[in-house]
């Protein structure tokens, strides 16, 4: 007998390895005591995640393909085989405009995703973007010091307030460079601002060429960059550098500085604001309802001084900037509920003063089996039939539209939630189909047109001269251009009919 066998309880000797043995598990156990500390203690943010995986998943993956989702794959394909746009050629009302595709990495992206393995990549790649930002947003709260159960609470508003900003579409990519940008700058507001800071810009060069919101992202880093300048009295240089070199990675794009007219036009003075509802104010309706639900609850929670002073001065910074940017135009409600459900949390704590329960064991099996379920909702998903995906986008539709337009001089009016479809669907219209969801191409008379059209307005029946094919999604359309002497309905369901004219 050894003397280290003599001296230890039976049972606990050193055990001398043996070769045959199975290897032991090699997952460091830093690794595996962080993973487990967030199993047992934030199972209601990881709930709430696997929940929205879930339902987005199941039920909900085909009504995520829009409209913009035919254009990020059509602008993906073009890139694909055109190389980077700067003039437009896939419509005949844009046809030579300077086309600045800021957001031509998002469409190659998702064009190659499609390329692997068709519609079911697309969404499913969408949903994993929307589940890392919802993910990086709970986080951010939990690092904060928000508690498990406000964390939850928030999300779930946050989740409500906006639903269409889970839709595929370029935007899709930039919701966990957003979530991330969020985190780091939060972080540095209450730890201080520090070398990893910094990461904040070449994840702004990232996004610079994926969507516009990047402009949002840059505006918070020189508004943290102005905060910590104002609290430290001196030119400390990471936050002087958050403020020269953010918007310089803005521009950090293969289109350089001609993005400066670009967001101008975007950003400063859309000519298509009235046309679009995404770019006009979020009044109070029943699309905007759960935002302002959410602005209300901040609002009550923010007028509470011990609420309020749990939060940091470039936290308040933030909620005002993307509220205003929220109640401005319906695009930004997106954005203001990742910051809520960052933010948020923490000041529900004021008021929800009791702490998370200590059940580690508990929380451990919510967490894992919120896991489990989210793993049996993937598995259902990829055994899904490839039609499932596109279920609400009839092929009949697209048949009959081949069908009509297989003359190739023969031009097609469409609408814009199904023209960027049927250029994806039917490649040979590009260059003879009207316009599409691309707005900030057309010039006023173009527009004109567009709105004529759309509204009845004047003498609309003349926008589609020289258009023998339209595609009409309403029955006033349908029954005065029936009408018109030598017209005929080649097609009809319940969505829209394809009227063929002289």
């Amino acid at each position: 007998m050894t003397q280290t066998e003599h001296h230890l309880p039976r049972g606990l000797a050193p055990k001398v390895p043996d070769p045959g043995d199975a290897p032991a598990d090699r997952t460091p156990p830093a690794a595996q005591g962080h993973v487990a500390r967030i199993l047992d203690t934030s199972p209601f943010p990881i709930l709430l995640v696997c929940l929205v995986g879930i339902v987005l998943l199941s039920a909900f993956a085909p009504s995520l393909v829009v409209g913009d989702t035919w254009l990020t794959l059509v602008a993906g394909r073009e890139v694909n085989d055109h190389g980077l746009p700067s003039t437009e050629h896939l419509t005949i009302l844009g046809e030579g405009r300077t086309w600045t595709d800021q957001q031509w990495l998002a469409q190659v992206v998702f064009y190659a995703a499609h390329a692997l393995a068709g519609m079911r990549a697309v969404i499913l790649l969408g949903i994993a973007f929307v589940l890392l930002a919802l993910g990086l947003a709970t986080a951010t709260a939990r690092t904060s010091g928000a508690s498990s159960r406000s964390t939850f609470v928030i999300g779930v508003l946050a989740i409500l307030a906006g639903p269409w900003g889970w839709t595929l579409r370029a935007q899709t990519t930039a919701l966990p460079l957003f979530a991330g940008t969020l985190w780091l700058l939060v972080d540095a507001s209450r730890r201080g601002v520090r070398r990893r800071t910094l990461l904040v810009l070449p994840l702004l060069v990232l996004w610079a060429n994926l969507h516009g919101s990047v402009v949002l992202g840059a505006i918070l880093a020189m508004l943290l960059g102005a905060v910590e300048l104002v609290r430290a009295r001196r030119l400390a240089s990471i936050p002087l550098a958050l403020i020269v070199l953010s918007p310089i990675a803005v521009l950090a794009s293969p289109y350089g500085t001609k993005l400066v007219a670009y967001y101008d036009l975007m950003l400063v003075d859309a000519p298509f604001a009235e046309i679009l509802r995404e770019w006009q104010w979020s009044s109070p309706s029943a699309t905007t309802a759960l935002f302002w639900l959410l602005a209300l609850v901040a609002a009550g929670l923010l007028a509470l001084r011990r609420c309020r002073s749990r939060l940091t001065v470039y936290e308040l910074a933030v909620f005002a900037v993307t509220f205003v940017g929220a109640v401005q135009a319906v695009r930004g409600v997106i954005w203001f509920a990742f910051v809520a459900a960052a933010i948020l949390p923490v000041a529900l704590d004021g008021v929800l003063t009791k702490a998370d329960v200590e059940a580690p064991k508990v929380n451990r099996v919510i967490s894992v089996a919120a896991l489990a379920g989210l793993a049996v909702a993937l598995v259902a998903f990829l055994a899904r039939p490839a039609t499932w995906f596109v279920s609400e986008w009839p092929e009949a539709q697209v048949e009959a539209v081949s069908e009509a337009t297989r003359d190739p001089s023969v031009k097609l009016w469409a609408t814009d939630g199904t023209a960027d479809w049927l250029l994806w669907r039917v490649p040979d219209l590009r260059g003879r189909i009207a316009y599409d969801i691309r707005f900030e191409l057309y010039d006023e008379a173009a527009l004109d047109r567009i709105v004529d059209y759309g509204t009845r307005t004047g003498d609309w029946q003349r926008a589609l001269d020289g258009y023998r094919v339209v595609v009409v999604d309403d029955r006033a359309h349908l029954e005065a251009l029936a009408a018109e002497p030598g017209a005929r309905v080649t097609y009809r369901d319940e969505e829209i009919a394809i009227v063929e004219r002289r």
